[in-house]
This record gives structure tokens, sequence and C-alpha cells, in this order.
């Protein structure tokens, strides 16, 4: 004989259907969320390990090779082409001795094995990843100067300079594309690097 559903049987039937199509869409809300979160997090941390990396390297193609503090556009802060020296500087120094110029912003001699070796090299670069990009974009900003008395004051801004100045700012965009297409910025990292000469490290043999 085939026994029926009870009315009591039936209310709970109800009761955990309602339960699971109320919960299941709140899980999945959740996870989308977690996955978004988890995506802008590791966008943020590779684009500033980029920067960190890009902070590391020679700040113009000319100083590769060369330890030199290099000649630019600006009147401000200029190695001395006599003396060899920018003001404050000291014999034995880094200081601009070989009359090297600043090259201009661009991938201008990227090293063996297309190995970027200069920050400029990075300029126009972009990284896409699955769900994000990281546009990199350097360029020349003024290092304009001012005096109050005996003491100075630095103007910097993030205005493009088509000259090349003494300061060089590195600029890593971070974005996504909505669900519409439509392109994002999550955030972005800015670094200062500045014209001082490459640095080398002294080599004694030990006997």
């Amino acid at each position: 004989m085939r026994r029926g559903l009870s009315l009591i049987e039936l209310i709970f039937t109800i009761v955990i259907i309602a339960i699971i199509f109320t919960v299941i869409p709140k899980i999945i809300l959740s996870l989308n969320k977690s996955d978004k979160f988890t995506i802008r997090q590791d966008a943020l941390f590779n684009g500033f390990s980029m920067l960190q990396m890009i902070s590391k390297l020679p700040w113009d193609e000319n100083n590769t090779q060369n330890i030199d503090i290099l000649h630019t556009n600006s009147i401000n802060f200029k190695c001395d082409y006599n003396t060899t020296r920018r003001i404050g500087g000291f014999i034995g120094s880094r200081n601009c001795k070989d009359n090297l110029n600043a090259s201009a912003i661009s991938s201008d001699g990227v090293s063996d094995y297309n190995l970027f070796n200069d920050i400029d090299d990075f300029n126009g670069t972009d990284i896409n990843a699955s769900y994000y990009k990281l546009h990199i974009n350097i360029k020349y900003i003024p290092d304009s100067v001012s005096y109050s008395g005996q003491k100075a004051i630095f103007t910097l801004s993030d205005t493009l300079e088509p000259n090349s100045t003494n300061i060089k700012m590195v600029d890593v965009n971070i974005s996504y594309q909505g669900k519409r297409g439509a392109i994002k910025q999550i955030s972005g990292f800015n670094y200062i690097s500045s014209n001082i000469g490459q640095m080398i490290l002294n080599k004694r043999v030990w006997k």
C-alpha cells in the first residue's frame, strides 16, 4: 500500500526548499565578492612589486654603463662642466666628468635576452593578467626650485615635461575591465627618481 505525505511533512519540505533558495544565492554572492577582493589584492601586490623592481634600475640608458650625473635641459641642479661636480659635491663622489646627456624617454636600449635595463624601457608597457591590467608610464616632471632667504623650496608636479629634467616620475596604473566592458581604475602607485648618478660597489681582493 502506497503511503502519502502528511501535512506536516509537506510543510517541512517547503520550509527546507525555501531555506535552500534563500541561502544559496547569498553564498554565491559572498564567493563572488571574495573572488573580487582576492583579484584586487593580487593586482595591488603585483603593481607595487613592479614599482619596486623598476626603482632598482638605472635612471637612464647612459647610466647602465656609466656612473655619471647626467646633463639635462634643466637649469636647476646643474652639474658644472668645469669642476665636473654638482653643487655640494666633492672629489670622489658621483660627478659629471664624462659630460653625458640624459636621453629621451623611450625603450632606448633593451639589453641582452630582451630584458629592460633602465627605467625608461618600461615606458608605455602594458601587463595583462586574467582580470586586471598594469599600465606603466615614465615621464619627466618639472624640478623647479625657489629660495626664501637661504632656504630652498622645491616644487614637484606630475605635469608632463617634454624636455629632460633631473626628475622622472614612474606611474603604475592598475585597472580592470567591468562586466559591461568599461575600464575601471583600481589604484595606482607613483615613484620619483632623481638624476644622482649610478651607485657602484667597491671591490677589494682578499689575500
